[in-house]
């Protein structure tokens, strides 16, 4: 069966139900037989397309003006972990697992939403045709082929270079960070020292950056929350590093963005990424000059509170620089009303471990994936949670943690520096070094390197 949103999944994936719409990520389709051989080899084409893509989403119920299709099933069961396990095993190769989830939009209707992995170190190819018409011709898909996305959007094959080099660096990187997993151990994640003058740099950007999110919160006479959301939210920052410099020319802060969201899905998917580049006219990144006095360099900016009139399920507010410094302000999902109903318990009152260790380690997913991309060889971060003392460790999704353990100091900032090798050979350490400090406060000794180990298969949760 498809699983029951969680209060996880769901807050994050409503958007794509609320807002439908076709990207390269994402496709749309009506209701359809899926007992249907022709419709079983058109879905298989688009799987494979969208696992080759680095991965995406089949949204269920929508046809292509993005309007909610009609004839809506009585039941929809069909729509299983199962149905779609059986149409990749039986057309494509090599074989791997889609998630099912069925999602609730802000209306009541419920719509079955599939989340397509990405490839691993060789791509997905096609293994079987799919049933040959009167000619002899396979509908859908064809055995040999290997299918990619290309605009329109549309799920179609390879034909050139132009297609074969994304997906190819992707196979490359796939297998490399598989390498250098099974040697990680002899790695030492060593925390290096920063510059005082890169130091400074990254302190500067962070606390700027803070201050005009609080001018943001400010201004939004409409906006609400159920506690002072200046008072409750945590801040995550890093800094990209090289000798020569990071300059990210403006006009590909958008598309690069937009790759790191795909690479880091690897690691953490529990909808969009951080610093994900929406496109909804209210909620759409838009370049800002740096400084409010129109000097400064080029920056990407999201924001998700706006005037205080439109809801979205984390009001997150984010920057990115065009010489590699990133921030992105949230306040805490315990806080949510949604959460407040399902774990009933009251806002600012709970923590949740792994939230604070999946959002850093999607953090460091995210610094080394642009890395990677535009020339970094070391990152700096500089991680600040706010509104801590009162709360207890508590968590979602069945987690236990002995009860009882709340923190008495209100805030904790880390941060540390690293070489790219090593963020991608022992992440698990270096997520541990930011995040654990702030769960010593609560008295939580259980954090360390195995732990964001153990937690994160769970990670991905879409």
């Amino acid at each position: 069966m498809a699983e029951q949103e969680t209060s996880a999944g769901r807050s994050d994936l409503t958007d794509l139900v609320d807002y439908p719409r076709e990207t390269l990520d994402i496709e749309l389709k009506t209701w359809i037989d899926l007992g249907d051989k022709i419709a079983q080899a058109k879905l298989a084409r688009h799987i494979a397309a969208l696992a080759n893509h680095g991965g995406g989403y089949l949204v269920f119920g929508f046809r292509d003006d993005q309007s909610v299709a009609e004839e809506r099933p009585a039941e929809l069961s069909a729509y299983s972990r199962d149905t779609f396990g059986k149409i990749v095993t039986r057309y494509l190769t090599p074989a791997f697992q889609c998630d099912v989830k069925l999602v609730r939009s802000s209306a009541g209707l419920v719509f079955p939403v599939v989340r397509v992995p990405s490839h691993g170190p060789v791509p997905v190819g096609a293994k079987a045709d799919g049933p040959h018409d009167a000619r002899g011709q396979p509908q859908g898909i064809r055995a040999g082929t290997y299918y990619v996305r290309k605009p329109g959007p549309k799920s179609e094959a390879v034909l050139g270079i132009e297609d074969w080099q994304p997906l190819i660096r992707r196979c490359i990187l796939s297998d490399r960070d598989s390498l250098l997993a099974d040697i990680g151990r002899a790695v030492q994640p060593r925390a290096e020292g920063p510059s005082v003058a890169e130091t400074d740099r990254l302190t500067a950007w962070h606390d700027a950056s803070a201050e005009r999110w609080r001018r943001i919160v400010a201004g939004a006479a409409a906006f609400r929350w159920p506690v002072p959301i200046v008072a409750n939210h945590c801040q995550l920052s890093y800094m990209l590093l090289s000798e020569a410099g990071v300059a990210i020319p403006p006009g590909e802060l958008r598309p690069l963005l937009e790759q790191a969201n795909r690479e880091v899905r690897q690691t953490v998917f529990t909808g969009w990424s951080m610093f994900y580049p929406f496109t909804r006219p209210e909620i759409a990144a838009a370049l800002h000059p740096e400084h409010d006095d129109g000097t400064g360099i080029d920056v990407l900016e999201s924001n998700l509170i706006g005037d205080g009139n439109f809801d979205t399920s984390l009001p997150d507010y984010w920057r990115y620089a065009a010489d590699g410094r990133a921030t992105i302000l949230r306040p805490y999902r315990e806080d949510r009303p949604r959460s407040v109903q399902e774990q009933g318990r009251s806002a600012g009152s709970w923590l949740s471990p792994e939230t604070v260790i999946r959002e850093t380690a999607e953090l460091v997913a995210h610094a080394r994936t642009m890395a990677e991309h535009c020339g970094g060889d070391r990152v700096a971060f500089r991680c600040s949670w706010r509104g801590l003392t009162g709360r207890e460790i508590d968590d979602f999704g069945g987690i236990y943690w002995s009860p009882g353990r709340s923190a008495r100091a209100d805030q904790r900032t880390t941060g540390g520096t690293w070489e790219v090798p090593v963020l991608v050979a022992d992440w698990h350490s270096v997520v541990a070094e930011l995040s654990c400090p702030v769960l010593s406060l609560f008295g939580f000794r259980d954090c360390s390197a195995e732990l964001v180990a153990g937690l994160a298969p769970r990670f991905v949760k879409l």
